[in-house]
């Protein structure tokens, strides 16, 4: 076998009883609700994107969350299905492309127990699980009894046998992060006072007869992966030494093959963005658990999830002996490629993963006001997408736009996130294409964490991305020279791409003389001159992480928001934690519903919009986060340099890295080259 002089050990095979892993990569189990049909068939975009994954180079790639069964399991209506033999086409299809790149493949099954909800499972007994138990939604979960038990078990080895015939190589069953399972496991839930509670023995015992019932039905030829909490993170949860006995137990009974270290409890909100780690979290935070379980001697290879995106860093876990394998979930989407690219040479061009959370809560919008309503009340659609990757989720069809048929001339007005995007892409294409940027350097609202504030990494590393694209790429470009109609209609292009940005807005907020103010995103490199009390205008996302930052640089801040919630349009994940971090910071204090009526020398003044109360707040500075307006009229002034003109990024709609992302690369794939 050939050695990866880089990565020896990132590209090592992993033989799991007789089943080889051809390097320490798995995908994570992930479940995306347009790759299947009404009846949780995968189709054809599904079997497309996870195998997309096998061609990118990993070890293995993981379904999920594959169903169980039809009576109380599920807590949502988007599960691949696994009791109805007619699947096994579907799946082979799966399988067999899988195969072809030297993958295993794997399916996770999951039982959600107490989060099951009756409107996924009409018509049945409702949620059960270890206890009873009111759930905060009024959902009334009842104990389990032997025979529901012997349901479930009997559920998992039926599913995990379609699974075998089906091709699998392996089933992930997830016993973390508070479903039934992992329920059952922590004494902080699990209370019985029978033979399923109280010891680790006994609150093991019903795990262990689902794995008992699957081995009994379909024998040992499918390997078994557990996802497995090292710290439910929450008071009488599961903690790290428990979670080694545990390991220990299920390798003594010789049911399981391996394991992965996660964390965090659906029982408690505030752990989810740590489970599913945001970017306020250090990268690979679970590898502790790993390595406290390898420390204690187990032999069976153990794995670890959360955040991991750097072969380097996986190279050093694994040679180091902390982990065996790594598992990455959302890296996947951001670069189906990134296994590859490390194996060829080509890390620099790894699109690595931010960690934003919005592939997760696209469009899960939540105004709740305080942290625990956020997980009580969902509102929107869920679908699966991906800031950076715009061939993922409903860009799927994007990417199958047929390749031009004549090669057009491009010119590319603005060098932010949307005009670099647009100008790789349409390079990429076969174009000419130019670009034209005001200033000295490409990346536009990017270019402020050129040097990373310390939860910006993953905005800095696509940064760093953008510019390595730009610079392998044909695109003529021209930094610090601002784009003029006549330059550009001179150049007689077919297609004329505007993304010169927006502007900000400062909604119309008197200023007297005497005052100090700057836009949120001057703060950055300029914090020293802010003085030692800030004010900030406004809770959205700009507001909330300016003040976050400000607060580590010692800097007393005060967040205003007029409307009665912060952040009101991200989604629940990032909000919950953006809100936490608040909370946690001493230096910060923010108020809803205050809207500010003047700035003046000193501070501000503002109106509660409850009650009227006038309030004055101090401020040496006081920071404008009121949102930006788009450049409408800049990209006005070039609608007839070309026949085709499109606008893109903020200069169309204020949006995000995700929108500008998109926009940028669809206005490329869209040009008219028939």
């Amino acid at each position: 076998m050939t050695v990866n002089k880089r990565y020896p050990h990132l590209f090592s095979e992993l033989n799991v009883r007789g089943r080889v892993l051809k390097n320490r990569t798995v995908s994570g189990p992930m479940v995306l609700e347009w790759s299947m049909d009404k009846n949780g068939f995968l189709n054809d975009l599904g079997i497309k994107a996870f195998g997309s994954f096998a061609e990118g180079g990993v070890g293995m790639v993981t379904l999920g969350e594959g169903k169980i069964d039809d009576l109380n399991s599920r807590a949502h209506n988007h599960h691949y299905e696994c009791r109805d033999a007619d699947v096994i086409t579907r799946y082979h299809l799966f399988t067999e492309y899988v195969h072809a790149y030297g993958a295993l493949a794997s399916i996770e099954f999951n039982h959600n127990g107490m989060h099951a909800l009756p409107e996924f499972n009409p018509g049945h007994l409702g949620p059960m699980g270890p206890v009873d138990i009111d759930m905060p939604s009024g959902i009334h979960v009842r104990a389990m009894t032997k025979e529901d038990m012997d349901q479930v078990s009997e559920s998992y080895a039926q599913a995990t046998l379609i699974a075998k015939r089906s091709g699998f190589d392996a089933v992930c069953l997830h016993f973390a992060h508070g479903w039934l399972l992992s329920a059952f496991l922590s004494s902080q839930i699990n209370t019985r006072t029978d033979e399923y509670g109280g010891s680790l023995e006994n609150k093991m015992r019903f795990p262990l007869q689902i794995l008992h019932r699957i081995r009994a039905v379909v024998g040992d030829n499918i390997l078994i992966e557990l996802r497995l909490n090292g710290s439910d993170y929450t008071d009488g949860g599961i903690e790290i030494e428990e979670a080694v006995e545990m390991v220990k137990l299920f390798e003594k009974d010789g049911s399981v093959d391996m394991i992965h270290m996660s964390c965090g409890t659906r029982m408690d909100n505030r752990t989810r963005p740590i489970s599913m780690s945001s970017h306020f979290v250090e990268a690979g935070h679970n590898v502790k658990f790993a390595e406290a379980v390898k420390r204690a001697g187990v032999k069976m290879p153990i794995g670890v999830v959360g955040g991991i995106n750097d072969p380097q860093f996986i190279e050093d876990i694994i040679a180091s002996g902390k982990a065996d394998y790594v598992v990455a979930a959302r890296q996947f989407l951001a670069d189906p490629e990134w296994v590859n690219k490390a194996k060829h040479g080509e890390e620099k061009d790894i699109r690595k993963c931010m960690r934003c959370q919005h592939c997760m809560d696209t469009n899960r919008v939540n105004n709740a006001k305080n942290v625990k309503a956020v997980m009580e009340d969902w509102k929107g659609t869920k679908i699966h997408l991906c800031d950076l990757n715009p061939t993922w989720g409903h860009g799927a069809m994007i990417g199958q736009i047929p390749a031009p048929g004549k090669k057009r001339k491009v010119v590319v007005v603005g060098g932010g996130i949307a005009g670099v995007n647009a100008a790789i892409k349409a390079d990429e294409l076969g174009h000419e294409v130019i670009l034209f940027e005001q200033s000295k350097q490409i990346g536009g609202l990017l270019k402020l964490y050129a040097e990373p504030v310390w939860f910006k990494q993953g905005e800095f590393e696509y940064l760093k991305y953008l510019r390595r694209q730009l610079e392998k790429s044909g695109v003529e470009v021209h930094l610090g020279e601002r784009a003029t109609p006549d330059m550009v209609e001179a150049l007689n292009p077919d297609t004329v791409i505007v993304a010169v940005g927006g502007k900000a807005d400062h909604r119309g907020i008197p200023v007297e003389t005497g005052s100090k103010t700057i836009d949120v995103l001057g703060v950055y490199f300029h914090e020293a001159s802010l003085g030692k009390k800030v004010v900030i205008i406004g809770g959205n996302t700009s507001g909330c992480e300016a003040a976050i930052h400000l607060a580590g640089k010692d800097i007393e801040v005060t967040l205003l928001e007029k409307g009665d919630s912060l952040l009101p349009d991200e989604g629940v994940s990032y909000r919950l934690h953006t809100i936490q971090h608040l909370d946690e910071a001493e230096s910060i204090k923010y108020y809803e519903e205050t809207e500010v009526t003047r700035i003046v020398a000193g501070g501000v003044r503002a109106r509660n919009t409850a009650t009227g109360e006038e309030t004055f707040y101090e401020a040496d500075t006081v920071i404008f986060a009121t949102g930006m307006t788009p450049k409408i009229d800049e990209y006005r002034k070039f609608e007839n340099t070309a026949i085709d003109v499109v606008n893109v990024g903020d200069s169309r709609k204020i949006g995000t890295i995700g929108t500008a992302t998109h926009e940028g690369y669809n206005a490329a794939v869209t040009v008219y080259a028939k």
